[in-house]
């Protein structure tokens, strides 16, 4: 399975859990409060899992880490 797509399958997301890490890349127009929405966790576990220490200081092409 194409890791990409599977960012954007919500079914494939659901069959992922229990630790799992996806990477993502900031696009144009992302905020960590709405990726955190998107993938049911915290602004705060996303800083957390991915070592941000300003939440509004986020850049487009930055990897993160999204668990499970």
């Amino acid at each position: 399975m194409n890791i990409e797509k599977a960012i954007l399958n919500d079914d494939a997301l659901e069959m992922v859990q229990g630790g799992t890490k996806i990477p993502y890349v900031i696009k144009s127009g992302d905020t960590l409060g709405a990726l955190a929405k998107k993938y049911n966790c915290t602004v705060e576990q996303l800083c957390e899992w991915n070592g941000i220490k300003n939440a509004d200081q986020i850049s487009v092409g930055q990897k993160l880490d999204i668990k499970f």
